[in-house]
Parts: C-alpha cells; structure tokens; sequence
C-alpha cells in the first residue's frame, strides 16, 4: 500500500464560478446527459448523508443523471445493483463497497463491458486485475496513524487501552488498524488489552465500552480508541458515570463528537469529512467524460484528514449531523 501526501486541491467547480470553468473547457458539453450509477453499501450509515447530498448536488449542476442505491450491507444485494447498472448500460459505476474483494468480481463485469468504475470512501482490491479509474476518499492507514498519534499524546505515550473495532473485512476497518499498529509499535509502553467490533452500530459501541469499563476499573486502563464516531455515546457513559479517568479517542467528526469534544468527554477524533468525497467524485467523472483521465489522481484521490482535539475544535464545524 502506498501512502502518499494527502492530495489537497479542493476543486471549485461548483455554482457559477465553477460552471463557467466547466464551460470555458468544455467539460459541459462531454458530461451533458450521462448517467452515473452509485452503489452504496448502505444509505442509512448517517455519514453518508452529506455525501449524498454533495454528489446529487454536483450532478444535476453539471447535467448528470445519478442514480445512487444502497447495497444494504449485503455483498450480494450490492453486487446485485451493480449488475443492474451494467444492464442499463450506464456511462459509469461508482461504488462504495462494503468488502473490498468480494466485490471484485462484478467490477471485472464492468471491466469487460468498458464501463468505467470508480471507489468512493471504501475501496477495491485492485491486486487481481480489477480496475478502477481511482479511489476518491481518506488514506485510512493514516486515518489510523492519526488515531495513534493521538493516543500517544493523550498517555503521554505510555498506558493500557481497549480498541473499538468497525465492521470487519471492510477496507477502511483493515486500513485503520493497519495505520494504529504502525503507530503504536513506536510506542511500547502502551499496551492493547483487547479489541472487538461493532460494525459502525451505536448501539453495538455503547454495550462494547459498557462491558470494558465494567472489566477494567479505575487504574486498570487509560484509555478507549473507536474507529468511528459511534464510541461518542460511551464516552458520554463514561463521563456521566464518573470515569473521566478514561480517554475517549475516536474516528469522524458529526455533531455529537464535536460537542463531546467541547465538554472534554472526547479527547480527539479524525475527522474525513464526506461532503468533500461525493462533490470530488463527481468532478473526476466529468474529466472522465471529458477525455481528461490524465487529471485524475490514481490511484488514489486522497483527500485531508485534520485531527480535532479541545485545542482546535472551534476552527472546524461539524462534518455532518445537526
């Protein structure tokens, strides 16, 4: 895996500025009527929620019929859609799968077919010959290395902390560790008492910190790391039940972890705002459709990852939620 500087042109092709910029280049006349069809591993994730709403709005800026679904969680059901979108012969599959390899072989259906296919915010295993234009998104090694980065300084770089795990097999569940261990093998001092997953689910987060701060009492460890925002509801147990003595360090930036970073119940988080990814998405098609794939980052379209921590947290609104 390689992981390169975070490439950081914000592109400003939206409103009117960015529509005559399109049409100064011709790029209007190429993306006229096309159709896009974005598969999405499921819709009802909130964090998609702005990037939704960023790709639809770029689309019908720019003339492009985009037709976004929800895989549900479901390997088969996603690549069921995915087989949809070849059937109608759209002019490009965007996907954000949920398991990078499993998806693979229908991206070689499209392959096949000459329909272009692009990864956004999760990615594909491109190492057996499947080809994507480029992964528009977060490096999540870095996200994780930024996730070390931060619990080192939180323990001063020595202490015991419980991990918070995604929804195993997804790229961004096996990228994020990846970049946590690199970080933390730094560190010897600071030791993982133990991991379980909870698949991006609230719920599932909550019952999971629940259960460590019961197993693990005061002096016992320091510290509790989520690969996503959903810990921000233990962390708020864990502050209302008088465990400050635990640090919270989490993954995303909606509204109720920049609150909980404000009253100190979350030490920092990562923040990949989405917004960015589904604008970006839709731009790199249009220089697609434009013949200008040369301008497209590949493999990767990295977008940034800023850390966010009391010191900070009033520079930057919430990525999403409110």
């Amino acid at each position: 895996m390689t992981h390169n500087t975070h490439y950081t042109r914000r592109t400003v092709l939206a409103g009117a500025a960015g529509l005559a910029l399109l049409a100064s280049t011709g790029l209007v006349r190429a993306q006229q009527g096309k159709r896009i069809g974005f598969m999405i591993w499921n819709t009802s994730v909130p964090f998609y929620s702005n990037l939704i709403k960023t790709a639809n709005e770029t689309a019908a800026a720019n003339g492009i019929q985009l037709d976004i679904q929800s895989g549900n969680g479901d390997l088969a059901t996603q690549i069921s859609i995915v087989q949809q979108f070849l059937a109608q012969q759209v002019d490009m599959i965007m996907i954000a799968p949920s398991d990078p390899k499993g998806i693979v072989p229908v991206i070689r259906q499209a392959n096949a077919a000459n329909i272009p296919v692009m990864a956004v915010n999760t990615s594909a295993d491109t190492s057996s010959g499947a080809k994507v234009v480029t992964y528009v998104g977060v490096d999540d090694f870095v996200f994780g290395q930024r996730q070390g980065d931060l619990i080192a300084k939180a323990l001063d770089g020595k202490g015991k902390i419980a991990y918070i795990l995604g929804k195993l097999g997804t790229s961004a569940q096996l990228a994020r560790e990846a970049g946590l261990m690199d970080t933390l093998k730094k560190y010897p001092d600071i030791t993982i008492l133990e991991k379980q997953a909870a698949d991006w689910d609230n719920s599932k987060a909550l019952a999971i910190t629940q259960d460590y701060l019961s197993k693990y009492p005061q002096g016992s460890i320091d510290a509790i790391v989520d690969q996503g925002p959903e810990g921000v509801n233990g962390a708020n147990f864990a502050m209302e039940n008088g465990r400050t003595d635990v640090k919270f360090i989490l993954g995303d930036y909606p509204l109720d972890v920049r609150n909980a970073v404000i009253k100190g119940s979350v030490y920092g988080t990562v923040n990949q705002d989405p917004a960015p990814q589904g604008k970006v998405a839709i731009e790199d098609a249009i220089l697609l459709f434009a013949g200008k794939a040369d301008q497209i980052p590949s493999p990767n379209h990295y977008l940034d990852l800023p850390t966010i921590t009391k010191e900070n947290v009033e520079e930057y609104a919430a990525a999403w939620g409110g």
